[in-house]
């Protein structure tokens, strides 16, 4: 039995570390994974600015809104937050808050007044 164990443990005493052959093949592994995840961290970075951009949107026309209904004040046409101009604009029968979004795209978030009789 120990005769067939020598090579092994001869081979094991005789290894001198890693080679410059799994080095590449580690480095390369590396480099396709961190490829592959990169698209998505910037899908996710983009998504998250959308959702910060939407949320700052839709608590300044709820501000406003409480603004108008309750204390009878007019909103101001333009309130810059960040890198962001929101725009108000205010119908018969609904108060808006509009603004062009990370991929450059307008967006448009209303919500109704109440009705007078």
């Amino acid at each position: 039995m120990l005769s067939r164990l020598a090579p092994v443990v001869f081979t094991l005493k005789n290894s001198r570390g890693y080679t410059l052959l799994d080095a590449l093949t580690a480095l390369s592994i590396l480099s396709i994974l961190s490829a592959s995840v990169l698209p998505l961290y910037t899908h996710i970075y983009e998504e998250r600015s959308i959702i910060r951009e939407r949320k700052e949107a839709t608590i300044l026309l709820g501000q406003f809104w409480n603004e108008l209904v309750l204390e009878e004040m007019t909103p101001p046409l333009e309130r810059v937050t960040g890198d962001v101009p929101y725009t108000f604009e205010i119908s018969s029968n609904q108060l808006c808050v509009s603004f062009q979004g990370t991929p450059r795209r307008n967006t448009v978030i209303c919500r109704s007044l109440p009705h007078e009789e």
